[in-house]
């Protein structure tokens, strides 16, 4: 660990410790850049330590940020690619089996937002107990904010230094009285920031601007101004040795790094030298010992200097040093999968021999925890670099994901289909299902599915097709048709742990929703439980955010609406980190408040979805989505906002989605209702209604025929009392007793 003294804070070191070891959860150190956040957490963790507790380091990163739980990478072993999910129940039972555990996360605005709800789950629980470190006005995630808003831990501001502090900690270091003079240059100059102060005496040591006179420390020359911390820490690379600056740079680069590999890279004394002088830090726990910048700024400032030359040549090291350092059997085990993720963009970003197949694994893990756009970056590396048409397939997943199907299907296209089958299989269902929701050609799309198809013959392989099929059904409205084709698929291929399959996910993507919407909800509830349980070790990807649609909708339908809500929240953390699925949720969150009847809440939420439309929501979503708000708002008697966001789900509406043609009459007769049309509004919705009995889809036709009641619709009493019996639930019983009320017997 650095040298430099730790002083001048007792008063916070003192509030801290007695939160920390009297029965609370922990604390969080807000300050601005520099104040000290840092150095306080790692002096409150030595005096736990020194207990006998034992500290775990945690770093929020800016580029950790793209990697699930990468704040976490040292401290936590993941061999493999897995659900966001079950990431992070793994990483909540390995964190909280020793009572005694102490962890330290530092800049928790930067922590991926799986790492920060890990963190708040953790805080919740009440054991390990935390030192969290924020920087003020910094914007963090809601899991993060709740730490002190919901009162988990107890937050402490770490205020600038004062004049006397700045005295206090210049003469702990220079190891002699400071005259005032200098005193008060230095405080000027720092602006009470330790980190600046650090800079200033750093640097006027080593141009000899302070000078030590009969004891005392005077100010001799002028401190090398700066108008902010970025020249500031600038000013002090003037000051390294050549295999210092390296140090800088490399640890720089790699923003975390593993002991071992810095160690490998750059000399050691210059590493203990730098160390000694605060521009890097050393984090040692039982996991691991890793490296990072002394603080952010500095690591910033760093990379800024470096040409793309000096980054490539960097880069290059360091792919060469984590690969073997990855590779050794002293490693610990199998490869971290973020540790693989990491020496692919080192791979990516330097000049040397780069296994282009490596980093198109690495992507296909990005893909798989939901991080697309990390994903696209790395595949479409390894596409420009001859990885073949495994890496297109998986540049052209994460492009369909974001909306970009047109790109997509120009990649895919252009690609030659694999000889192996299973590629063949992965290479054509994509491009179809790219073709049909991506591109609305759903006929190019059945086309591709019926060549796949031709060409395989495993058994495994035609299952992907025939899932793919019965996907495509059910979005074309054929609901019973779709039920018949994905049965044939889930029946053979689960219950068996070789089998957890895309196939299968695929097939209880349809299987779930057709059901959910003709009214099956034990079965369509059992088909979104199989889809889940083989996304947990497939390389499954978005698609998986159209099973909670099924589980939203046998609840909502059901008139469970806390189970609903539950659904949710448990997806929430499923979709951190991915913005796509982050808009799926906020979607459904809306789609509940509105069964709910609260309306402004609801209208909060879909709005919010509706921004994050294409490239923000998977194809398929916009529409359907729109839709909703437009029955929010028109609920709300707001016709001008009806109107847009009906305008929306009508620009969005493609022919290949007719399953979703029911919502849309039902928005255009909100719509209608609340411009005052309400004859209008009666009509749509019964034309609604007439559209979801001729698919088959029982629950929309019941909410589509209580609607036009609602607007004054004399028919449709009698077959609401048959759907309503036929359906059962609560929400069935209460339109019954509706009707019941205001209609003939």
């Amino acid at each position: 660990m650095s040298d430099w003294p730790f002083v001048a804070r007792d008063v916070e070191q003192r509030e801290a410790s007695q939160a920390l070891r009297g029965g609370s959860c922990g604390v969080v150190l807000a300050g601005k850049t520099g104040v000290g956040k840092s150095a306080l957490a790692r002096a409150l963790a030595e005096s736990l330590e020194a207990d006998g507790c034992p500290v775990l380091f945690v770093l929020g990163t800016e580029t950790a940020q793209a990697v699930a739980l990468g704040a976490f990478r040292h401290a936590l072993t993941l061999t493999e690619a897995h659900d966001p999910t079950v990431m992070l129940a793994v990483a909540h039972e390995m964190l909280t089996a020793d009572p005694d555990l102490v962890i330290v996360v530092d800049d928790a605005q930067h922590l991926d937002p799986l790492s920060a709800l890990l963190v708040q789950q953790l805080a919740v629980h009440g054991s390990p107990r935390l030192i969290v470190t924020i920087g003020s006005g910094a914007i963090a995630s809601d899991a993060v904010t709740a730490l002190w808003k919901e009162q988990l831990l107890l937050r402490l501001e770490v205020e600038p230094f004062t004049r006397e502090q700045t005295a206090e900690l210049a003469t702990a270091v220079l190891g002699g009285e400071v005259d005032d003079r200098a005193v008060a240059e230095l405080h000027r100059f720092s602006s009470g920031s330790p980190l600046y102060l650090r800079g200033a005496l750093n640097a006027a040591l080593g141009d000899a601007a302070l000078v030590c006179d009969q004891g005392r420390w005077r100010l001799r020359g002028q401190l090398r101004a700066s108008a902010d911390l970025h020249a500031l820490i600038a000013s002090r690379f003037d000051t390294l040795t050549p295999d210092e600056l390296d140090v800088v740079e490399v640890v720089s680069t790699a923003e975390v790094l593993d002991w071992d590999v810095l160690v490998a890279a750059c000399d050691l004394d210059a590493i203990g030298r730098v160390e000694r002088r605060g521009a890097i830090q050393v984090l040692n726990d039982a996991a691991c010992t890793v490296v990072q910048p002394g603080h952010p700024v500095i690591g910033q400032v760093a990379r800024s200097r470096c040409s793309k030359t000096r980054s490539r040549q960097i880069n290059t090291r360091l792919a060469v040093l984590l690969g073997e350092h990855l590779a050794s059997p002293d490693s610990g085990g199998p490869p971290d999968v973020r540790g693989r993720i990491q020496l692919a963009r080192f791979m990516a970003g330097g000049d040397g021999p780069a296994d282009a197949d490596a980093i198109a694994e690495a992507a296909a893990s990005a893909v798989t925890m939901s991080n697309l756009a990390l994903g696209e970056e790395l595949a479409r590396y390894a596409v420009d670099h001859g990885a073949g048409v495994r890496a297109a397939i998986v540049l052209a997943d994460a492009l369909s994901w974001q909306g970009y199907g047109e790109q997509a299907e120009d990649l895919l296209a252009r690609s030659v289909p694999p000889d192996d089958e299973p590629t063949l299989a992965r290479w054509g269902c994509l491009r179809a299902a790219n073709l049909f929701f991506g591109c609305a050609r759903p006929e190019a799309a059945r086309s591709v599915l019926a060549m796949v198809r031709r060409q395989v013959h495993c058994p495994q392989t035609l299952s992907l097709v025939g899932a793919m099929e019965a996907v495509f059904t059910f979005f074309a409205g054929e609901v019973a048709e779709a039920v018949g084709l994905a049965a044939e698929i889930l029946d053979t291929e689960v219950w068996a742990p070789s089998n957890k399959s895309t196939a299968t996910v695929w097939a209880a993507v349809a299987s779930s929703n057709a059901l959910a919407l003709s009214g099956r909800w034990d079965e369509a509830n059992a088909a979104a439980q199989t889809g889940e349980w083989a996304a947990e070790d497939c390389q499954s990807g978005p698609q998986r955010f159209w099973l909670p649609f099924a589980q939203v909708s046998v609840a909502a339908a059901a008139g469970e609406l806390a189970r609903a809500q539950r659904v949710c929240d448990r997806y929430t953390v499923l979709a951190a980190g991915s913005p796509q699925a982050e808009a799926v949720v906020t979607a459904l969150n809306g789609r509940v408040a509105l069964v709910r009847g609260c309306l402004p809440s609801a209208c909060e939420a879909l709005q919010a979805a509706v921004w994050a439309t294409s490239p923000g929501l998977p194809p398929g979503w916009p529409m359907v989505v729109a839709a909703w708000l437009a029955q929010a708002e028109g609920m709300r008697g707001d016709g001008h906002a009806a109107g847009a966001a009906l305008l929306r789900a009508e620009g969005a509406a493609v022919g290949s989605l007719e399953v979703f043609r029911p919502e849309l009459e039902l928005a255009r007769a909100w719509a209608a209702a609340a411009d005052g049309d309400i004859r209008a509004a009666a009509g749509l919705a019964a034309r609604a209604a007439q559209c979801a009995k001729a698919h088959e889809m029982d629950v929309v036709e019941l909410t589509a025929l209580h609607t036009a009641l609602r607007f004054g619709q004399a028919c449709g009493h009698r077959r609401i009392r048959q759907l309503a019996r036929r359906l059962g639930g609560r929400m069935a019983e209460a339109i019954a007793g509706a009707q019941h009320r205001c209609g003939p017997k």
